[in-house]
Order: structure tokens, then C-alpha cells, then sequence
């Protein structure tokens, strides 16, 4: 079967939006994963203040304070960063380079350096062989799904670290083990 053939048939055999459907619970899925990075960041950092407070009444020994500044850094402040990068790429370009699209014109996604006025982007609209548009990006969006998946994955699993870190340290100082 033809490309051209499937896209004559496309709307009878599909009802026209299947392949849409498809694309919204991507880009759906892909917006989601934004919420959840923001809202497990406010979340980590607001839960870092109660576990802060409680062990700042334990003192620390000033010949491992250097050590403290480094494993906070990296303990405390590196999942902020972490959920942050969830929030990114925001667009396939930037995941998706190493695939091979053909011809597709990227209709769907308006890019002023391929398109840069009215005109031409209407030529490249009129032009477009949509189902071919919609699958590319579909297969965009889902590389945008899944690395942000990935890294907000990491950025979880980080965070549990830091808070086993968090409390080994805090236990450590509390019975004396880190005395000064």
C-alpha cells in the first residue's frame, strides 16, 4: 500500500482521528510529566525545610564542615536541578535528531527558519502529506515523553537519595559518631 493510497483512505478507514488521538495523549502525557516535575520540586524543597530544622540542632565538626558544603550541594540543591531539566527539551528537535523523517515538511510544528512568512508556510500546509506529518510528530512527541520519563525518573531516584543521605547523616551526628 502506498503512502498516497493511505492517504486517499485515511479519513474513511481511520475517521480522520485516530492519528490525532493518538498525538493529543502524547503531548498530554508529555505536559504531565511538566506538572509532576514542578510540583515533586516545590514538594522536595518544602520537605527539605522540615528535615533541615530538625537536624540544625546537631552540631557539626568544623574538620568535616567542608565535607557538609559539598554533600549538601550535592545532596541538597542537585534534584532541584534535576526536576528542572525535566521541564526540557521541550521540543523533538533537540531528542529526535537522529532519526531519519524522509519528507516529512514538519507542517504540524511551525518553524520560522523553514517557513518564514505566511506564504510559505501555506504552500507547505497545502503540500503536506498529513498522515505522514501526524506520525512524525507523534514519533517526536514520544521521544519528548520519554526523556523527560527518564529524567524525571532520575530526578526521583535522586531524591530518595538524598534523603537516605539526609537521614544517615542526621543519625550519624545524633549519636555521636560526627562529634566535634
Amino acid at each position: 500500500m502506498t503512502t498516497e493510497n493511505l492517504t486517499a483512505r485515511f479519513h474513511e478507514q481511520l475517521g480522520g482521528d485516530a492519528l490525532l488521538s493518538v498525538l493529543s495523549e502524547a503531548q498530554d502525557t508529555v505536559r504531565s510529566y511538566d506538572n509532576k516535575a514542578q510540583i515533586m520540586g516545590v514538594g522536595y524543597i518544602l520537605a527539605l525545610q522540615v528535615v533541615l530544622r530538625s537536624g540544625a540542632q546537631v552540631p557539626v565538626p568544623i574538620d568535616q564542615a567542608g565535607l557538609y558544603v559539598f554533600a549538601g550541594w550535592a545532596i541538597l540543591v542537585l534534584p532541584i536541578i534535576m526536576f528542572a531539566l525535566v521541564l526540557y527539551p521541550s521540543h523533538a528537535n533537540k531528542v529526535s535528531r537522529k532519526r531519519d523523517f524522509g519528507a516529512c515538511a514538519g507542517a504540524m510544528y511551525f518553524d520560522p527558519r523553514r517557513s518564514p512568512d505566511v506564504d510559505a508556510y501555506v504552500r507547505t500546509v497545502a503540500g503536506a502529506d498529513w498522515v505522514r506529518e501526524t506520525a512524525c510528530e507523534i514519533i517526536k512527541v514520544s521521544d519528548i515523553r520519554d526523556k523527560k520519563r527518564t529524567r524525571f525518573l532520575r530526578a526521583l531516584y535522586w531524591t530518595g537519595g538524598s534523603f537516605v543521605m539526609l537521614f544517615l547523616a542526621q543519625m550519624a551526628r545524633a549519636s555521636g559518631l560526627l562529634a566535634e
